[in-house]
């Protein structure tokens, strides 16, 4: 699924696209796209005031989502120290 991701963004001459599988990833960069994943969205969405990333993040891990545990307390902290909480 995702060769057919990165092979449209390729034909569309997109400079980015979303995914959050590591060797996709490493395959989206080599073929000259920027990767952005899911937590930078939406990160930088609660950054723009668009959403609350811990209500976010506290709905994505109902899910099948996995992500590195450490990588998240440090968002969720960082997320915290700009709102000044």
């Amino acid at each position: 699924m995702f060769r057919e991701a990165i092979s449209l963004a390729l034909e569309l001459k997109l400079p980015a696209i979303l995914i959050d599988e590591r060797d996709s990833w490493l395959v989206a960069e080599r073929r000259g796209l920027t990767p952005i994943g899911t937590l930078n969205v939406l990160y930088s969405a609660d950054a723009l005031g668009l959403i609350d990333f811990e209500e976010a993040i506290a709905r994505l891990r109902r899910t099948n989502f996995h992500v590195n545990s450490a990588l998240l307390e440090t968002l969720i902290q960082k997320a915290r120290a700009r709102r000044g909480q």
